[in-house]
């Protein structure tokens, strides 16, 4: 049974009406209380987050940006793939001028006008209902799993929203109308009822280097808004900042106050002898700034360390307001010794003062050149002070570990390679991608670099790298950069196979395979396998008609000759194989594959039965515990596919770490493709 209720709110006629005024238009973080612009038409702030079941709430303030309403106007959709049968990923939405939620078939039978209103829907497992301005609107029996991947915007120019998005909120829960009604028309804070049901928090008040935080973002996937174009060859404007001119909704003026404090480890591996190198990340975020807080005491936990003498000092940095930010202020003298139990304790008068906002703190480690590889490297945040109030922060612990690893510059038998697919030349986070793309290689210190669909940003990375470049043509999708002299063998597809011989240092030699595989496009099961009851045998055989086809006729006309002629060459095929394996897609990991598995998937079949070995299941042989899902890294509930491999086999070869790099090197900021990159540590001789 679905009830509509009636109210009418008429559109009304105004050139003044949008929530801009002159000058009024900004793209960084500001001060003040700030809205998200979307045009209607390119727009396409990303946030990815996964499918919430049963019980939810997504609410928002929002203003037309003139009379005319599109067909449909989405608030909170689900964004590139999201569309599967069996979840709404349009529950927030304006179709023909009225508020509605696709998948409950609810309509609001008022059309609204362009002034702000307060828009949710809501949950309970039993019944979903539809909210405006704080009043039910309507109701429908039933419920339905969502999918709120992007804010303004789905996956179709045409219902890109057009005006003002305020003060998003995601909840895991079914807000009650009174909780929603009290809560409305004021900044959310750690004393809302449903606080610990809070997924998604975004102000955009802090938006700055074409990313707005998830204020509750937590680990890898922390669900920080990507500012993006659907036309990623586009020049259009990005969706920006304006002043938010909401009379309905009101900033509190009393003290400041703790909102939330959340600790973010590094994943990142650490290099023998490498400096600073970022462990961790507190960001505590506070609101208002009257009577400011201080931080006055922080406790760190190094006791999950292998060995402590494996670091020589430890920093703790003030690190400014943003993930990308360079702010470094060292809270207590040049570094410290380690210890399993470290306090930094700050007198109130010298207390570090937080900003109104998010604030971050980072800690580094000095690692010794004769840090031994493997080892763990691990610090944490037991608790720390405000004004002397102590307070111990929120975590997504996960089982990534940080280590030691070797590099070319301490061990001379040591070989990086990097495997990643950069999306489309590293253009979808704003107008920073390929800047991000850039900081990333270099960060990870590779010597090899095999990439796909660098589509030619390839120049412009090997400008800063400083590497040797093999490639096509300047546009071309597959690059291969070497810290170390290349000598080009023939490729049979240019598009699909870039092979090259590498020449070491000390007379050594590694035959590189840089490839890209068709993928299985009738049942594109890599990102599609959320949805239940497909047939497994359509993925075997399209995998088996394209990616296995192309893996064989790489090897047979490109390796398998030079191969033939220097018998002492190891090799290394690194590539997106944009298919499957067969030993992640186990009985026991079905629960990580929406309950599909075994597949005996074929193109990892093909390559073992080839000798090659998979160097990240080599080594990290549990496929649940370590899934090493590769794509698409930035997509909540596409977290545990791993179409990207590094493969290898040959004399005087052998991997010694691997390991799937899906976080920025920056802590907490975001990541820069829909592919995530895998890092294998080599020990050729």
């Amino acid at each position: 049974m679905k009830i509509n209720l009636c109210f009418r709110y008429w559109k009304k006629v105004s050139l003044t009406g949008i929530c801009i005024m002159a000058g009024a238009l900004v793209s960084r973080a500001q001060t003040g209380n700030q809205a998200l612009l979307l045009d209607g038409n390119d727009n396409n702030p990303c946030i990815g987050m996964d499918i919430i079941r049963k019980q939810w709430t997504v609410e928002a303030w929002i203003k037309g940006n003139d009379n005319i309403w599109k067909a449909k106007e989405v608030i909170i959709g689900g964004g590139e793939y999201s569309e599967y049968p069996h979840v709404d990923n349009r529950p927030l939405m304006i179709q023909n001028g009225h508020l509605h939620s696709e998948k409950a078939h609810i309509t609001a039978t008022g059309i609204l006008d362009s002034n702000w209103h307060h828009v949710a829907a809501t949950c309970n497992g039993a019944e979903i209902k539809l909210y405006l301005d704080g009043r039910e609107v309507g109701r429908a029996k039933g419920a339905v799993d969502i999918l709120p991947g992007a804010i303004g915007t789905n996956d179709m120019d045409s219902s890109t929203f057009g005006g003002c998005i305020d003060e998003v909120r995601i909840w895991t829960v079914a807000l009650s109308p009174a909780v929603i009604r009290q809560w409305m028309y004021q900044p959310l804070s750690a004393r809302h009822p449903d606080f610990k049901a809070l997924k998604g928090y975004y102000t955009f008040d802090d938006m700055q280097d074409d990313v707005s935080l998830n204020l509750v973002g937590k680990g890898h996937q922390a669900y920080h808004m990507r500012n993006t174009r659907k036309n990623y060859k586009g020049k259009l404007p990005l969706a920006t900042l304006v002043k938010n001119d909401n009379p309905l909704f009101k900033t509190p003026t009393g003290k400041q106050q703790l909102f939330n404090a959340v600790t973010i480890q590094s994943e990142w591996d650490a290099d023998q002898g490498s400096t600073n190198d970022q462990v961790l990340k507190l960001r505590i975020v506070a609101n208002g700034s009257k009577d400011p807080l201080k931080l006055t005491a922080l406790q760190l936990d190094l006791s999950r360390n292998t060995n402590l003498s494996d670091i020589a000092a430890v920093h703790v940095y003030y690190a400014g307001k943003s993930p990308r930010s360079a702010t470094r202020k060292e809270l207590s003298g040049s570094g410290k010794v380690p210890q399993q139990r470290m306090q930094l304790i700050l007198p109130p008068a010298d207390g570090y003062t937080l900003q109104d906002g998010v604030n971050y703190f980072l800690v580094t480690f000095d690692v010794k050149k004769e840090a031994v590889a493997g080892d763990t490297l691990y610090a944490d945040v037991a608790s720390f002070a405000l004004n002397g109030v102590a307070y111990t922060p929120q975590a997504a612990h996960s089982n990534i570990v940080k280590t030691v690893v070797s590099s070319s510059a301490t061990s001379p038998y040591t070989v990086k390679l990097l495997q990643w697919n950069i999306w489309h030349g590293g253009v979808h986070v704003g107008n920073n991608g390929p800047n991000r793309i850039k900081e990333l290689l270099l960060r990870t210190n590779a010597d090899i670099i095999s990439m796909q669909e660098a589509y030619g940003t390839q120049q412009f990375l090997n400008d800063t790298l400083g590497f040797h470049l093999q490639t096509s043509a300047p546009g071309a999708n597959l690059a291969l950069f070497s810290r170390y002299p290349l000598e080009k063998h023939s490729s049979n597809d240019n598009f699909k196979s870039n092979t090259a011989v590498v020449q070491l240092p000390g007379n050594r030699k590694v035959l590189i395979g840089n490839w890209w595989l068709r993928y299985a496009y009738k049942h594109e099961y890599t990102d599609f396998y959320p949805i239940p009851g497909l047939n497994t045998n359509d993925w075997v055989k399209e995998d088996s008609e394209l990616a296995v086809t192309d893996a064989r006729k790489n090897l047979e006309q490109d390796i398998d000759p030079v191969v033939a002629a220097d018998t002492s060459l190891p090799v290394i095929l690194a590539g997106d194989f944009n298919s499957g394996s067969h030993l992640d897609w186990t009985e026991r990991a079905a629960f990580l594959h929406y309950g599909y598995g075994p597949v005996l998937l074929p193109a990892s079949g093909f390559m073992l039965e080839r000798g090659y070995r998979d160097s990240y299941r080599e080594l990290q042989p549990n496929e649940v515990t370590h899934q090493g899902g590769t794509f698409a890294a930035i997509y909540g509930h596409l977290q545990t596919s791993r179409i990207d491999f590094i493969y290898y086999k040959g004399p005087g070869i052998k991997a010694v770490s691997s390991k799937i790099i899906r976080t920025a090197p920056e802590i907490d900021d975001v990541w820069a493709s829909d592919h995530a990159a895998v890092l294998t540590v080599f020990d050729i001789r």
